[in-house]
């Protein structure tokens, strides 16, 4: 046998809305409600007059508990010269314990100063330099030419030989060349991008399906979240016995209430096979009531109401 819940009188509901609405900006309320030259009361404005249209709608909530650890996974590393290491930016959490993550700011993927090393750079095999042989002096250390001598009497022109280290080389018979691969420096560094390591936080989600489509879906799950027991519904154990008897327990339906029950039902799977959450509440039913309305001065706006004639809470668009 299904349980029927009563909705909310309109009257009840325009009221409620009435009163909140006052109490907010009562300045407004007479703007666009009062008339000119009478006094301005909350009694002339009534639902009858200002209500232009009604939707019977529904809700379904639940709430789970979710594990939320380290959003970024993988890590990348890089190899770079010196000169770039010390213009860099690193970050070290060594000894500071998990981090919260809702008191970071940043990426959540970071250098790590602990990560960085050297790498002997395979192009100079560490000497910061490349070694080869002289080209000028064909690596002998020495330039050897020929002078001109005028030999005795006659001064006979002969060729003589003249010896003398390379100044290429330094006389060493070896050539270097200042090695670009690791710019002198001998070495490469690398160093690793890895995960901030945020802490595993339990928290507690709402999950809030509405057949209104409102704008004000989030804040009704996050309220319900907080004072479930101000709001009246009817519980449910699983999503097979819910789609089964919700439009008697409603007594109205529509397609998009049909849609709403299947699209939460989906939700609620998914949730049952994630091994980081937990549904902690069973299945809740919410009348919801859409009101159309239109003030004296022509602007129209919008009144929900969610729960029972009992325990309900309204929002609005004025």
């Amino acid at each position: 046998m299904s349980v029927k819940i009563k909705t909310p009188n309109l009257d009840s509901i325009f009221e409620k809305w009435k009163q909140t609405a006052a109490r907010k900006d009562r300045k407004k309320m007479e703007k666009q409600f009062g008339t000119k030259g009478a006094v301005f009361t909350l009694e002339a404005i009534s639902a009858a007059e200002y209500v232009k249209d009604t939707m019977k709608e529904a809700a379904i909530y639940f709430a789970i508990k979710k594990s939320l650890g380290p959003a970024a996974e993988g890590k990348d590393e890089k190899t770079v010269v010196a000169s770039k290491v010390a213009r860099g930016e690193y970050y070290s959490f060594k000894g500071s314990g998990q981090i919260t993550t809702d008191n970071w700011k940043g990426d959540e993927l970071v250098p790590m100063y602990e990560t960085i090393q050297s790498v002997t750079c395979k192009k100079c095999n560490g000497k910061g330099y490349i070694e080869d042989k002289c080209k000028t002096c064909n690596g002998t250390g020495k330039i050897q030419e020929d002078v001109l001598v005028y030999v005795g009497e006659e001064q006979k022109k002969e060729k003589k030989p003249f010896t003398y280290p390379c100044g290429a080389c330094y006389g060493t018979g070896n050539r270097t060349e200042h090695c670009k691969e690791c710019d002198g420096h001998k070495n490469l560094y690398k160093y690793q991008i890895l995960p901030v390591p945020f802490k595993t936080v339990v928290t507690g989600i709402p999950v809030l399906h509405s057949s209104a489509q409102t704008k004000y879906e989030k804040e009704m799950g996050d309220d319900l979240h907080k004072m479930l027991e101000d709001v009246e519904g009817i519980k449910f154990s699983d999503f097979k016995t819910l789609d089964s008897k919700a439009e008697a327990s409603l007594g109205y339906w529509n397609k998009n209430i049909k849609k709403t029950i299947s699209s939460a039902g989906s939700d609620f799977k998914s949730y049952d096979k994630d091994k980081d959450a937990k549904i902690t509440t069973q299945i809740y039913l919410f009348p919801m009531i859409q009101m159309y309305c239109e003030t004296k001065k022509g602007s129209k706006f919008e009144i929900y109401s969610i729960g029972s004639d009992n325990k309900f809470m309204i929002y609005s668009t004025f």
